[in-house]
């Protein structure tokens, strides 16, 4: 008859599905009681929330959805965070995106801020531009001309007499360039768009992004950084829309620390073991 296992054997050889379970707990609770743990600012981020914060009442902003559904977990939060802040502010929104897959995204967007906001109305308050091919060539010629570079917007309306560009014409002419980036096209934005035209440029991006781009905001060439689902947090909670990005960090610290019990856990156990033998 085989002996009773004690404790320690039942720890040390722990079923890993159990791990797995204790994980999902640890993701799914937070998500659904809504839990939310403090946020800790960042300079890069306040800076951004700063100037935005700054606009005046009918200024207009761009931003730009540099990414798609994939990298949404971390990038649409930020997105609507920023037009959030944005319309609180009574600002215009012209949006656009270098990625085939973006203009989708921006209109999904858009849904839901004319839900949240019901007073805005497309062609004045905002515009999604869509998809425009080129890249770093349709941020020139923006620089020279927007509503030519883009003529219609994402649902074939013509942009020529659209009041949301009411006193703007070129880049230079909006008051804040903002891109959200999944990939390289910040390097576009600064290369081709502030190095030219010398508007001011915030930028968000993934966070395992975000460190290649402090060169650019230590030297002014980008005046904010928000860095993945913490950067999203981060907006979040300076403009009083706590949502996704704090809850699903709440699930990530979570997770965090449950994983850092466990190291710390199965360490002390080897260490006892392993004096045993």
């Amino acid at each position: 008859m085989d002996e009773k296992k004690s404790w320690m054997d039942i720890v040390t050889n722990l079923d890993r599905r159990v791990i797995f379970i204790l994980i999902a707990l640890a993701v799914i609770i937070p998500l659904l009681t809504g839990v939310k743990l403090k946020v800790d600012i960042t300079p890069p981020a306040r800076a951004m929330y700063n100037y935005v914060n700054s606009l005046k009442e009918g200024d207009a902003v761009m931003i730009v959805f540099d990414y798609d559904p994939a990298s949404e977990a971390e990038l649409f939060p930020m997105s609507l965070a920023l037009m959030r802040h944005c319309f609180d502010k009574k600002l215009r929104i012209i949006s656009f995106t270098n990625w085939p897959n973006g203009a989708a995204v921006i209109d999904r967007a858009f849904n839901q801020m004319e839900r949240e906001y019901p007073g805005k109305v497309r062609g004045v308050d905002f515009v999604n531009l869509g998809f425009q091919v080129g890249g770093a060539l349709t941020i020139i010629a923006m620089g020279q001309d927007i509503k030519n570079a883009c003529p219609s917007d994402y649902r074939g309306n013509s942009t020529a007499n659209m009041k949301v560009f009411e006193g703007i014409k070129t880049l230079k002419d909006l008051k804040y360039v903002i891109d959200l980036a999944a990939g390289s096209t910040i390097d576009w934005w600064v290369g081709y768009g502030v190095q030219r035209y010398h508007f001011i440029l915030g930028a968000g991006c993934t966070a395992v992004s975000a460190t290649q781009y402090y060169p650019y905001l230590n030297t002014g060439q980008i005046n904010g950084l928000l860095g993945g689902l913490k950067g999203a947090a981060e907006y979040e909670f300076l403009c009083g829309h706590e949502d996704r990005g704090v809850i699903g960090m709440t699930a990530q610290s979570w997770v965090h620390a449950l994983i850092v019990v466990l190291v710390i856990i199965s360490n002390i156990f080897y260490f006892i073991t392993r004096k045993k033998r």
